[in-house]
């Protein structure tokens, strides 16, 4: 009888440390993965989570320990592994024009027009064939691994590493070699404590030390992504006067709410403010201002009015829907694109047509 309540005692233990409630609104994936992970997606099953308001339930892990989830709580991330974030200083004769680099890839979605990109973290046994269309750009994994199933479909070379934040700083400068990849993406939402959690200054100390150098590798640099939260455009302003002499092609940046003019709006702003392309790396049609959720009518109306405006916008080169996966977090799981036959459901059809 005693080892039985012993038992019935660690299962209770291990479920309530199962659990964690977040407190503090932010606008992130939180995933953040071991440099010791291996680059085959299909040993793990990869779990994206949003982190806004407290749920109220168990958030979801991913299978293998190896696999580094940052905290969605409002505190400081603590993963597996944790890299010393990089005190580099850059050096004069590395400097390269503000301005796109001669060497630099232009860029191009399937079949060379495809804006509408794949943010994706399923594994390897999910095929990436029935997302390829003429409309598909790039795909990206919030990491510097490439997807297995990449290749297969056709978009291994159109694959864009991340270097989400110093614990994967290492492999990122390992993978990202010239033919890797043609264009790279900063930390993700480094004004985010939840998240990458960096200042501006040390993400210019890790720019020239493991961004810089993609030049002449003939990639294209975009910024980190910061949030659309209150001290996303602030934070990308610091980084911008400090990084003098620094290499950005483009602007990234997150955006999440459930009014597509809002969203228009804020991609316009970003664009006027900084006078460079656009990538938008995640958006879906989601309130976390406490507001009733969007229905799924309402969910298509956003989606096809917000693609349909950036396709037509010269200065916005790739945008990646949020909901290429089955668990979505603290998001509205209406916005979800795949189905559970592991096939684009009807909006992730719609996204991709």
């Amino acid at each position: 009888m005693a080892a039985k309540l012993l038992n019935l005692a660690a299962v209770a233990s291990l479920a309530i440390l199962a659990c964690s409630f977040g407190t503090t609104p932010a606008n992130a994936v939180s995933l953040d993965m071991s440099p010791n992970h291996a680059r085959s997606f299909g040993h793990h099953q990869l779990i994206a989570k949003k982190k806004r308001a407290t749920t109220g339930r168990c958030k979801p892990r991913p299978t293998s320990s190896s696999v580094a989830v940052v905290s969605t709580t409002s505190t400081k991330p603590v993963t597996t592994t944790k890299a010393a974030t990089t005190t580099s200083t850059k050096k004069t004769s590395t400097k390269a024009s503000a301005t796109p680099s001669a060497t630099a890839v232009a860029i191009s979605g399937n079949n060379g027009n495809g804006k509408a990109g794949l943010a994706w973290i399923n594994p390897s046994s999910v095929s990436l064939v029935p997302f390829v269309t003429e409309k598909t750009g790039r795909i990206y994994s919030w990491s510097p691994w490439k997807p297995d199933a990449a290749a297969a479909a056709g978009l291994g070379d159109l694959f864009v590493p991340m270097l989400w934040g110093p614990s994967q700083a290492a492999d990122f400068q390992r993978l990202a070699v010239a033919g890797y990849a043609n264009a790279a993406l900063g930390p993700n939402e480094p004004d985010l404590s939840g998240q990458a959690n960096l200042s501006p200054a040390t993400v210019v100390s890790m720019w020239w030390q493991y961004m810089q150098p993609l030049v002449s590798k003939g990639y294209r640099l975009g910024t980190a992504a910061v949030t659309s939260g209150s001290s996303g455009k602030p934070w990308l302003q610091s980084f911008f006067s400090q990084c003098s002499g620094c290499t950005v092609d483009f602007v990234a940046l997150h955006w999440y709410g459930t009014d597509a003019q809002a969203f228009i709006a804020y991609v316009e702003d970003f664009h006027t403010t900084f006078g460079k392309p656009i990538w938008v790396t995640e958006f879906a049609c989601m309130d976390f201002a406490g507001g009733a959720q969007a229905d799924l009518a309402q969910i298509n109306t956003f989606m096809n009015t917000v693609t349909a405006w950036m396709d037509s916008t010269s200065y916005v080169e790739q945008y990646f829907a949020f909901g290429f996966m089955h668990d979505m977090g603290n998001v509205n799981p209406l916005d979800t694109m795949l189905g559970s036959n592991n096939q684009p459901n009807a909006l992730g059809n719609s996204y991709l047509h």
